[in-house]
C-alpha cells in the first residue's frame, strides 16, 4: 500500500485569508454612486481615498485561519435572515477626527442592524450606509458637502436577499461567494 505524498496542514497552519462580509445594491445604485464618487472627484480637483470602490454597504471584516468556518457560520445564520428592501435618502457625514466621510443614508437601518448583531455583536456604534467620500480634509469636505447636500437622492430602493463575500488576492478584493436569505 502507498501513502500519500499530499499532505493536508491543520488549520492552525493554514494560510490566512481576509474576507469582506457585505451587502451590494443593484447595478442601477452602484451607477448613481460611481456617478457621485465622480462628482466629488471634480469637485475638490484630485483623488481622494476610496474612490474607486464599488457601493457597499459594510458589514464587517474577518481576518484569521478558519475562513471557512467563517463563511459556514454566516450561512448557517443567513438561513435565518428574510429578504427586505432597503431605502436610500440623502446624505450625511461621519466625523473621524479631522477627516470627514461623506455617505449616503439608509432610511431604515434596523434589519441591517439585526443582521450585524446577529453576525458580530451588538454595537451601537454601527451604522448602516453607502460611502461616497472618505476621509475627506475639512478644506475638501466643505468643497463638496454643499453640492451633495442639495441633491435629492430619494425614494430609491433595492431588495436585501443575500450578502457578498470578498476575498483579497494580491492586495485586490475579489468576488468570493454570495450567500443567501432564507425565504
Amino acid at each position: 500500500m502507498k501513502s500519500s505524498s499530499l499532505k493536508v496542514l491543520p488549520n492552525y497552519l493554514s494560510p490566512v485569508q481576509e474576507l469582506y462580509f457585505m451587502i451590494t445594491p443593484p447595478r442601477h445604485i452602484m451607477s448613481d454612486v460611481s456617478v457621485l464618487k465622480d462628482d466629488v472627484h471634480y469637485l475638490i480637483g484630485h483623488k481622494f481615498d476610496d474612490q474607486f470602490s464599488k457601493a457597499h454597504v459594510p458589514l464587517f471584516r474577518y481576518s484569521d485561519h478558519y475562513a471557512k468556518d467563517m463563511v459556514r457560520f454566516v450561512e448557517s445564520k443567513a438561513s435565518a435572515f428574510k429578504p427586505f428592501n432597503i431605502l436610500l435618502k440623502d446624505f450625511g457625514v461621519f466625523y473621524n477626527g479631522n477627516k470627514r466621510t461623506v455617505y449616503m443614508d439608509i432610511v431604515y437601518k434596523s434589519p441591517i442592524q439585526e443582521i450585524f448583531e446577529a453576525l458580530v455583536k451588538e454595537d451601537k456604534n454601527y451604522v448602516p450606509h453607502i460611502t461616497i467620500a472618505k476621509n475627506l480634509s475639512t478644506e475638501d469636505y466643505l468643497r463638496c458637502w454643499p453640492y451633495l447636500k442639495s441633491l435629492n437622492y430619494g425614494n430609491q430602493h433595492f431588495l436585501c436577499d443575500r450578502i457578498t463575500v470578498l476575498t483579497k488576492k494580491d492586495n485586490q478584493w475579489i468576488h468570493y461567494k454570495e450567500i443567501l436569505f432564507g425565504e
